[in-house]
């Protein structure tokens, strides 16, 4: 953490005398550990209402500043050790897999006039994280603030990874190599996907998608990890999306340093209370990417049968 206090100071050199770097980091992290309000915070280090949410924003302001820093893709030699991994993570592994990709839905206190568009599938306000973790559960790429309204392909669309992994993805990943997502993502060579159920699947087919899911499962603990120990993404309150897109950020960066320090909390298998978004329809289409992809996805649809047979020959 030493690392982001040169960026503190910076942001808290004007205006009333700042909080101590140790001070402000305590603060930051009881905050995302817990639901207490700025005045219960504030009284609780001796701040007012008003100087605690503004040492605390600044704090996530710096600390985001750092993101590459503390959520880094694998790349060269991380990149094969991270495929070990994921091989040595269960007998039925799948194969050259270099990360996790998912939804999930933070919940949110969304201003009046945009309730409909933070308003997900599930019926309650959200801002989507989209995440990608390793076989350590450590995040590898966040990506969040999009309305909960939007589905995980449009979300993925939008990001910096979709547009890599679509147009350039020789940049972050060698071939053969995949990351694993579900059926809510586009189909690419760089991104295998299970199987939708848009047809009765072949025996084949479902084995395939069951090894898919257990390998995958792990982005699902990494986001149990996240909420059950950072509790404030339980339910988000700021002024601004982009605070809530902060404080979201922030708890990714310290779950990944506490992982890094072997620190590794038992996991909430029950998930439901998480709000997290693993269950999309399997019958949901996806109209953006259909059209451009149909066109010249023969690598990818060969490359994903190439795999379901080894697994059903085995």
């Amino acid at each position: 953490m030493c690392k982001m206090k040169p960026y503190y100071i910076r942001h808290t050199n004007v205006g009333r005398p700042a909080v101590d770097f140790k001070k402000a980091t305590l603060m930051t992290i009881w905050y995302l550990s817990n639901t207490e309000t700025f005045r219960q915070i504030g009284d609780r280090f001796g701040l007012n209402r008003g100087h605690a949410c503004r040492t605390i924003h600044k704090y996530l302001q710096s600390l985001s500043i750092l993101l590459d820093d503390f959520i880094i893709w694998p790349k060269g030699i991380s990149e094969t050790i991270t495929v070990q991994e994921f091989k040595n993570l269960r007998l039925n592994y799948m194969p050259n897999t270099i990360g996790c990709i998912d939804g999930c839905h933070i919940r949110i206190h969304s201003p009046k006039y945009k309730r409909s568009e933070y308003t997900n599938r599930k019926m309650f306000q959200s801002i989507v994280l989209l995440a990608v973790c390793n076989a350590k559960l450590e995040f590898t790429y966040i990506f969040s603030g999009w309305p909960g309204s939007s589905h995980d392909a449009r979300v993925f669309k939008n990001s910096s990874l979709g547009d890599t992994l679509l147009n350039n993805p020789q940049e972050i990943v060698t071939k053969d190599v995949h990351i694993l997502g579900d059926s809510a993502f586009p189909l690419l060579e760089s991104l295998i996907v299970s199987y939708k159920a848009v047809h009765i699947l072949s025996e084949k087919e479902k084995l395939f998608n069951k090894r898919l899911s257990s390998t995958r499962v792990v982005i699902e603990q990494a986001f149990g990890l996240l909420l059950g120990r950072f509790r404030r993404l339980k339910s988000l309150e700021a002024k601004s999306i982009r605070l809530m897109s902060l404080t979201v950020t922030g708890a990714c960066i310290l779950h990944n340093l506490v992982l890094k320090n072997n620190d590794l909390m038992e996991i909430d298998t029950d998930t439901e209370h998480l709000n997290l978004d693993h269950l999309i329809e399997e019958t949901e289409t996806n109209q953006e990417f259909t059209v451009p992809i149909a066109l010249n996805q023969r690598n990818e649809i060969d490359k994903r049968n190439m795999l379901a047979s080894r697994f059903y020959e085995d």
